[in-house]
């Protein structure tokens, strides 16, 4: 990789735009341990806290630890200290060489992998369990035709691969889909979770909608941070139901930083890859 990409060198003088990838790209390019955050050394296990510090890895400590092990330190004193900053020990990784670059930085707002690809597509499958597919798929065919919307006429449950687009047409529809609809499994308090399994969509349809702001004011970027604590403060309905265990999921933590990465680099419509991902489809896929 310090081969191919040492063209990047003069062009990290000059100045380029970079384009970004998906979680599995982004943990090969930072060399993040699997299941953490790429922005800062986050454990696992503490993804599902909120709200998290506006941090991210610092540069400087890295390239010290690398340099380091250029000086002849022992593999195990190298080994300890990236596993201390929850990095993989790689010792000569591509970016270092790469002047004026922070890996960390790279990663942006991605709504289309991240939010509906991520976020949506787990709370579809979460509701899909406290509901059933069934009661699910009935109310999908039940809903009037309306130009605007596009009808799953097979329900959403059964559906392979689906795309981004098809989850935001989802998530037009989806609150008021189980708005009154009985839970599959018997609890001593039904309505308290219906409610609170509402508050929880309800925070996260304002998130993800507000998110793709085209112009950001503090106004918006307050409602946005109202919006995830409202997601964050419901979401515990589903461990009472004995559907989640933990939320230490990273595309789900990663929506933490949307607020501060807008303040640094602007609006998500930037660094979303939806733009692109038809001609992905369509010279890669196809």
């Amino acid at each position: 990789m310090s081969h191919i990409l040492q063209p990047l060198q003069r062009l990290g003088v000059d100045g380029t735009k970079l384009a970004n990838g998906d979680y599995p790209e982004q943990i090969l390019v930072t060399g993040t341990t699997t299941g953490d955050c790429t922005e800062y050394p986050t454990p696992h296990e503490n993804l599902e806290d909120y709200p998290v510090m506006p941090r991210v890895h610092s540069i400087t400590m890295i390239f010290d630890i690398l340099d380091k092990f250029d000086n002849n330190q022992s593999y195990t004193k190298f080994s300890k200290a990236c596993k201390a900053e929850h990095l993989k020990p790689i010792p000569k990784p591509f970016w270092k060489s790469l002047p004026l670059a922070h890996v960390y930085q790279l990663i942006t707002p991605d709504t289309l992998h991240q939010l509906y690809q991520g976020f949506f597509k787990h709370v579809i499958a979460w509701l899909t369990e406290v509901y059933g597919a069934a009661k699910i798929n009935a109310r999908c065919r039940r809903l009037p035709p309306n130009h605007n919307i596009h009808l799953f006429l097979k329900g959403i449950t059964s559906l392979s691969q689906v795309t981004g687009q098809e989850h935001a047409a989802m998530a037009q529809f989806i609150l008021g889909l189980i708005i009154g609809a009985e839970l599959l499994q018997s609890v001593e308090n039904p309505q308290d979770i219906k409610s609170e399994i509402a508050c929880l969509l309800w925070g996260l349809l304002d998130f993800l909608y507000l998110a793709q702001y085209p112009v950001h004011t503090t106004t918006t970027l307050d409602l946005m941070e109202d919006a995830l604590k409202r997601f964050h403060d419901s979401k515990g309905v589903f461990v009472e139901l004995g559907i989640r265990e933990h939320f230490n999921i990273p595309k789900l933590h990663f929506a933490s930083h949307y607020i501060r990465l807008i303040k640094l680099f602007g609006t998500t419509d930037n660094f979303n890859t939806e733009y692109t991902e038809r001609l992905h489809i369509d010279l890669a896929k196809d």
